[in-house]
């Protein structure tokens, strides 16, 4: 079996997102019970913006939360939101359109069904398929506390006086 190249993403900071297996080793469940949550909203009021949020507790990021974002008008965005740190992935509009259907398509499929439809599944996949695109931009969006950014404010402003 010939084993599939793609393109590793090594951002500023040396992370590097690889493909995400959909299996229980990928996972940092804790309990059979642990549920992973996704949300869509579909808002076409003034202009479409479509998002798709999963949280996934892996074990190779941490708990991560994932949003899919397509507003209309340029590239879609992959936010990936760790505890220290935001990535931001550009992708082309086709990628958010098939994944977006699908995800909607199981979605509707499930409403009979027993159990809720968790849609961690077409996340994932969703994700490696932003991940291995070839056309993907990434950027690094850096995330600072308030007390920090209190701190650089400061710094600033003391460079910026005039000196005497």
């Amino acid at each position: 079996m010939k084993r599939r190249k793609y393109r590793k993403y090594a951002l500023k900071d040396n992370t590097v997102f690889e493909p995400i297996v959909y299996d229980k080793s990928s996972f940092n469940l804790r309990n059979e019970l642990d549920l992973f949550a996704t949300t869509v909203e579909l808002d076409d009021y003034d202009w479409m913006n479509y998002k798709l949020k999963a949280w996934l507790p892996t074990k190779a990021y941490g708990d991560i939360v994932i949003e899919f974002e397509y507003d209309g008008m340029g590239p879609c965005t992959m936010t990936i939101e760790t505890k220290k740190k935001t990535y931001r992935f550009t992708f082309a509009r086709d990628l958010f359109q098939e994944h977006i259907i699908k995800f909607l398509q199981k979605h509707i499929k499930h409403w009979d069904n027993k159990y809720a439809f968790s849609g961690t599944e077409e996340a994932v996949n969703f994700y490696n398929a932003v991940i291995t695109h070839p056309k993907t931009e990434s950027e690094d969006i850096e995330t600072i506390t308030r007390e920090e950014a209190l701190k650089r404010m400061a710094a600033r402003r003391q460079k910026d006086m005039p000196q005497e």
